[in-house]
């Protein structure tokens, strides 16, 4: 089934939840933690708050915005009541709950302690985690593929460590298959191009943050402290993933 129908039968979820940057620059994460457990839900995080919760924590329901369907899929379009938190205007690629579910945004520093009346939610896990995980899974396993190559600098991520990557296919890739321990780890910029990605890794470098840009080719300036791992050998074909969650619409300014 292509991705132009497979959104149509994802499952209803009564409440959904939908987190951004915002909320780690706040640092409403252990709040956020309260929130869903309290609630019983899990959580959809643009691709700016990976890391809310682990990859493999079950209220983790999947990293978004960066595909057309994405939102569909996560069953964003089709809950009751959606609670957002910390979202940044340019991470939310498509809306479809607009005009068709009630929105509740909650500052993250109120997360902690918040509690609504809204419909139980679920921790069933939607489409858009298990159908990517499907495609992904077995690339982790490929040597050299964009998963393998993300997953090798997860593991090998210093403690404080920083995965800085440019925004385009080699972003695209970082952002949807970086499995993500830690909160505030990984950053593909929403906006700025290739230059914001290397103004935020100069940046945590002189802060002191191990830090590795990723990258397609080499870049211009030297990066004092920063180490760049260049993917000019990777084949980035997204033909895959678009097939199950249609085209990649983060950094419409670029070529991707």
């Amino acid at each position: 089934m292509d991705a132009q129908h497979r959104h149509a039968e994802v499952g209803v979820h009564r409440t959904g939840v939908l987190v951004g940057p915002g909320l780690l620059r706040a640092g409403g994460v252990e709040g956020l933690h309260r929130f869903a457990d309290r609630h019983r839900c899990g959580v959809v995080n643009t691709w700016g708050a990976k890391g809310v919760f682990r990859w493999d924590d079950p209220r983790h329901h999947g990293t978004a915005g960066l595909q057309a369907l994405d939102f569909e899929l996560a069953g964003l379009g089709a809950v009751e009541v959606l609670v957002t938190s910390g979202l940044d205007p340019a991470e939310v690629t498509t809306r479809p709950w607009e005009g068709r579910v009630e929105v509740i945004d909650v500052a993250p520093a109120d997360l902690a302690t918040a509690v609504l009346d809204i419909p139980p939610g679920v921790v069933d896990r939607p489409a858009l985690y298990d159908d990517l995980a499907a495609v992904v899974g077995p690339l982790y396993q490929r040597p050299g593929s964009p998963p393998a190559r993300a997953a090798a600098l997860a593991a090998g991520l210093a403690p404080g460590g920083l995965v800085v990557a440019e925004p385009g296919l080699v972003g695209f890739w970082v952002a949807r298959t970086l499995p993500t321990s830690v909160a505030g780890s990984v950053v593909v910029p929403a906006a700025g191009g290739p230059e914001a990605a290397w103004r935020r890794a100069a940046e945590a470098a002189a802060s002191g943050r191990p830090v590795t840009l990723v990258a397609p080719s080499p870049p211009p300036d030297d990066l004092t402290g920063v180490h760049v791992e260049v993917w000019d050998d990777v084949d980035l074909d997204p033909a895959a993933l678009i097939a199950v969650a249609g085209p990649i619409v983060a950094w419409p300014d670029l070529a991707t």
